[in-house]
């Protein structure tokens, strides 16, 4: 159970596409402003646990061939939001697309990141030690998921004044974190 709750907290936390996405959102828009999209993250997240728990026990034989084909379009996927994170502007007008609920739950079901983290977690963790009890371990998961989100919704907010200041070298560095999720995929 300490694996897994280490597994789920870490893979959580690290910034990700949609860490990353909600706190620009929260940044630019406030937690009010940004509820709709984070609230479109987090049933998108849920809606993923729910689907891969479906499609793991229906299709456990298969995961192994469609988890290579997951992780390249999940590598072009995060190839192509480190460059929109990177060249985004500071006044980029384009950040209003990511206020609603359908562009957060849309942003969240095509994140392989969490795509590939529920692969993960069913086959290591919950099929082989759940003792018939996966659903203490998904609501453990979905709340530890959710709480960190929130999070990084939570630091865009108050950290606002900063990541205007230093817009360029944020970007940057978000940038240069998802293009390292998306080579860790590979590992």
């Amino acid at each position: 159970m300490s694996a897994f709750l280490i597994y789920v907290f870490v893979t959580s936390i690290t910034p990700g596409p949609s860490n990353i996405f909600i706190m620009n959102s929260t940044k630019k828009h406030g937690l009010l402003g940004a509820k709709k999209f984070i609230f479109g993250i987090l049933a998108g997240f849920l809606f993923l646990a729910i689907l891969a728990s479906i499609c793991l026990y229906l299709f456990e034989e298969y995961i192994e061939a469609v988890e290579q084909t997951l992780k390249i379009f999940g590598f072009v996927y995060l190839l192509y939001l480190s460059y929109k994170t990177f060249t985004a502007s500071k006044n980029d007008e384009t950040g209003d697309v990511y206020s609603t609920f359908k562009a957060g739950f849309l942003l969240q079901i095509l994140n392989m990141k969490t795509l590939l983290f529920y692969i993960t977690l069913l086959g290591v963790f919950i099929i082989p030690n759940s003792n018939n009890k996966p659903f203490v371990y998904m609501v453990l998961t979905i709340i530890i998921g959710w709480g960190c989100l929130i999070v990084w919704g939570v630091l865009g907010h108050y950290l606002k004044r900063y990541l205007n200041k230093y817009h360029y070298i944020f970007n940057t560095v978000m940038s240069l974190l998802i293009l390292y999720s998306a080579f860790s995929i590979f590992y």
